[in-house]
């Protein structure tokens, strides 16, 4: 199923995010890779200066500058789709409204993949 949206993919561990990446792209995402809360918040700034607001985002929670309920928090108010993929316990990440979705390292990327483009369809059919 291709549902092309821009994707932001939080991951501080390569493998992991390649993964992610390699499944994002093939389902035909726009995919942006950040490796830390400060490369997020960049991101987040260069696509809301292009005016090209990310869709979705997965989020790992404990990232080597901190963690990402900040970043869940700031996407969610800006209308993006917020999934934690996580190895910390489930007790670690919070219950909280900005979080749509929380799945558990190791995960099949395929079921990733198919969130994301729940939460693609949603937006769009939010804008129609």
């Amino acid at each position: 199923m291709k549902c092309a949206m821009p994707v932001l993919v939080v991951e501080d561990s390569y493998l992991i995010a390649a993964s992610l990446e390699d499944a994002l792209v093939e389902a035909g995402h726009r995919v942006v890779l950040a490796g830390s809360v400060a490369e997020a918040e960049a991101a987040i700034a260069a696509a809301a200066a292009s005016d090209d607001r990310f869709c979705a985002a997965l989020l790992d929670y404990v990232l080597p500058d901190g963690d990402s309920l900040a970043l869940a928090r700031q996407l969610h108010a800006d209308g993006c789709k917020v999934a934690v993929v996580s190895g910390a316990d489930r007790d670690v990440v919070p219950l909280d409204g900005a979080i749509a979705a929380l799945f558990s390292k190791p995960t099949d990327d395929r079921e990733v993949i198919a969130w994301v483009c729940t939460a693609a369809l949603g937006d769009r059919s939010r804008a129609a």
